[in-house]
């Protein structure tokens, strides 16, 4: 099951969509994530505190005008650069901040059964 679907199983009890062709998490293991939609750049601080102690954070920038977006990115982006976290697009208006232990690959994976059938 892909990121997406994930989210969208949480918090939500429509079913999947199988179209999701952004970023998926490949390696398997214990991972923290927060998804979250700023509405202040204050917002971007506790993001950053998550993303330094190894947490992935993937930031919906929809709530926020164009001025405030640009502020938090390049915050994110200070922060990455100095953790060596990746960035990578989710959607036109969320990122995914991925600390360096956690692979992102782009490409869809094969579809595979979790039960070997």
């Amino acid at each position: 099951m892909d990121l997406k679907n994930s989210a969208l199983k949480m918090f939500s009890n429509e079913e999947p969509v199988d179209s999701y062709n952004g970023p998926y998490v490949v390696r398997p293991g214990h991972l923290d994530m927060l998804v979250r939609t700023p509405h202040s750049y204050e917002d971007a601080v506790a993001y950053a505190d998550k993303l330094m102690e190894g947490c992935a954070v993937m930031v919906s920038f929809e709530e926020v005008d164009r001025e405030t977006r640009l502020r938090i990115f390049d915050y994110m982006c200070g922060v990455s650069y100095i953790v060596d976290a990746s960035i990578s697009k989710v959607s036109e208006s969320i990122l995914l901040y991925a600390p360096s232990h956690v692979d992102v690959d782009k490409h869809a994976p094969k579809k595979t059964s979790w039960l070997g059938r």
